[in-house]
């Protein structure tokens, strides 16, 4: 499995089944699309990959961002895990975005990767000013020499299976209907960071991941303060207090963190890649009036979590 960073040297280029998309998410539509890629590629002898783009287009064009499912580290660990085996992340730019339909499809498709299998979204939209479309890209295929197919959509319920709709539930705080759509518990991973060292001072120790690169317009799909279990440190599964959000009694800073106190755990995690499961929302994310207010609600939170997730002051491990 490998994972690139633009287009790869020539050398590296292989005959391609491809699916293009953001993939915010990776829900059970994605993976059903990427699961199809990986059979058509393994029938046709072709490397079975992936082109998505950081930033999402939207940040770079003015419009208003959508707010972010996964990290880009959860985005590549979701789709490598259908058994795509190439991952190409397209720096979006201006300049991408000033391409034309063809410039795309003869630029990164066919001289880029050596597409010889595509799949999209039926409402997949490239070039300048998205005048390409699933039709366009079916003439592009028989001038270029590849196959072009259009995802099958998945339902829950009466609709389609999208990350727009899990973007709302998951501002709801409806943890349950997202799993339901993600096929997965909703997560978050990546190293931890140095904060500003309060939750310590509050006594309630905090380990810090940033759930959106420094410098983005972004924000996360989830805010607010929420019953976790941590993985990654140790070979238990701890339970924990988290909140996500931007940390509006003590700063104006606008950073976005995901600060989670493990309960009954002490050590260094710095560095250390932990994954953070969301089990239930507590409440949004609140202004108090002064410090301690916020170290009462920071209590209340911890005692609600450990109701929620079965463990005792003392006790330390989730009881299933």
């Amino acid at each position: 499995m490998h994972v690139f960073r633009g287009l790869p040297h020539p050398l590296l280029k292989r005959p391609s089944a491809v699916a293009i998309g953001n993939f915010d998410g990776v829900h059970l539509g994605h993976q059903a699309l990427l699961q199809s890629v990986v059979h058509a590629a393994s029938e046709r002898g072709l490397v079975p990959s992936v082109v998505t783009f950081e930033p999402h287009p939207r940040e770079v064009l003015g419009a208003d961002p959508l707010p972010r499912i996964s990290t880009l580290l959860d985005k590549i660990e979701a789709i490598l895990a259908t058994g795509i085996e190439r991952i190409y992340i397209m720096p979006f730019s201006r300049r991408m975005a000033a391409l034309s339909a063809s410039e795309f499809v003869e630029d990164i498709l066919v001289d880029g990767l050596d597409t010889r299998w595509l799949m999209v979204g039926e409402d997949f939209r490239f070039g300048s000013d998205r005048t390409g479309d699933v039709e366009s890209l079916h003439a592009f295929g028989a001038e270029h020499h590849f196959e072009v197919f259009a995802s099958p959509l998945v339902f829950h319920g009466t609709s389609k299976v999208s990350s727009t709709r899990i973007r709302e539930e998951l501002a709801k705080g409806d943890l349950y209907e997202a799993y339901l759509m993600l096929g997965r518990r909703y997560t978050m991973a990546g190293r931890v960071i140095h904060g500003a060292a309060l939750g310590r001072t509050l006594g309630y120790p905090t380990l810090n991941l940033a759930p959106i690169p420094p410098g983005s317009r972004a924000r996360p799909a989830v805010t607010g303060v929420f019953a976790v279990r941590v993985e990654g440190l140790g070979p238990s599964i701890r339970p924990a207090v988290a909140s996500i959000g931007i940390k509006p009694t003590v700063t104006n800073e606008r950073r976005w963190l995901l600060e989670t106190h493990v309960f009954d755990w002490s050590g260094s995690a710095y560095g250390k890649y932990v994954r953070v499961h969301f089990v239930e929302k507590l409440r949004d994310e609140k202004k108090f009036g002064s410090i301690e207010e916020l170290r009462a609600a920071i209590e209340s939170d911890a005692l609600r979590a450990r109701r929620i997730l079965g463990c005792t002051p003392g006790d330390g491990i989730f009881k299933p």
